[in-house]
């Protein structure tokens, strides 16, 4: 039973730490994205008045 409990566990457990670390690169780059999102649109928005 424990033998089939770690078989099963080192089976799901990589794809699950795999799936975990490329979740949190993935909003790193989306909190990068979204921050020089909002700088364009100022920069836009400062076109605009002139």
């Amino acid at each position: 039973m424990e033998q089939t409990i770690l078989t099963a566990f080192s089976a799901v457990g990589f794809p699950i730490v795999v799936t975990f670390y490329l979740l949190t690169s993935f909003q790193k780059s989306m909190d990068k994205f979204t921050d020089k999102l909002g700088e364009l649109i100022q920069e836009l928005r400062r076109f605009e008045k002139r």
